[in-house]
């Protein structure tokens, strides 16, 4: 789950106990910032900052074993695979690029959309700032430049056009030689983003449905 997918799960389980607090938002997706900056984990002073960093955890955990997920996955690879597109290359594509999907269609819950903004928001504060203890000053840096270039983007995007999808994921894979896109497999991934997202975008709820149960029932990490 990327996330925007975290904040989602993040606001809905702070929910069921009262005010949605935006460090616990915030924590959820501090593990994803990290590998955006290709950095370790932080680690945070602050009790709900270091709450929202394990549920990210179980919330991964949870979403990765989903029935809803796993089939996503699978059909993606084979969509890929099908046409061409090196093995490594479509799973890498059916994990990240299904992710990707799943959070156009998770923002178009509006309340999700305020809790991810007012969590993108605390985090320029100096109180929030000095509770997360990145590895390297450069580091923080970097995550006050991503929390403010986020900021200013606002809303999450609901319905990304497909290019611009399947070249995200092209650069998301860039550094990774074995897993990388050439011209041809791009094509086909942009493809496979036209006619994935439909079936992706009305699979959304249920799938989150899911991911909720297991949470609800301690299907979580030993």
């Amino acid at each position: 789950m990327n996330f925007f997918g975290h904040a989602l799960i993040a606001h809905r389980d702070e929910a069921t106990r009262g005010p949605t607090r935006a460090e616990f938002v915030l924590g959820a997706m501090l593990p994803d910032f990290a590998s955006i900056l290709r950095t370790r984990q932080p680690l945070a002073t602050l009790d709900a900052l270091d709450a929202g960093l394990s549920f990210h955890h179980r919330t991964d955990h949870a979403f990765h074993g989903s029935q809803g997920f796993l089939e996503f996955s699978r059909q993606a690879s084979a969509f890929l695979s099908d046409r061409g597109v090196s093995r490594g290359t479509a799973r890498a594509v059916a994990h990240v690029g299904v992710e990707l999907l799943l959070d156009a269609a998770f923002a178009r819950e509006n309340a999700a959309n305020e809790a991810y903004l007012a969590a993108i928001a605390c985090a320029m504060t100096e109180r929030v700032q000095g509770a997360i203890r990145w590895p390297t000053s450069d580091a923080s840096e970097r995550f006050q430049s991503l929390c403010h270039r986020l900021q200013q983007r606002g809303r999450f995007q609901e319905n990304p056009p497909s290019e611009h999808v399947a070249e995200r994921l092209r650069s998301i894979l860039a550094d990774r030689p074995r897993l990388s896109m050439s011209d041809d497999a791009l094509t086909v991934v942009q493809h496979w983003v036209s006619t994935a997202r439909p079936q992706i975008t009305s699979g959304a709820p249920q799938l989150l449905r899911e991911v909720e149960q297991r949470l609800n029932l301690g299907l979580l990490l030993p």
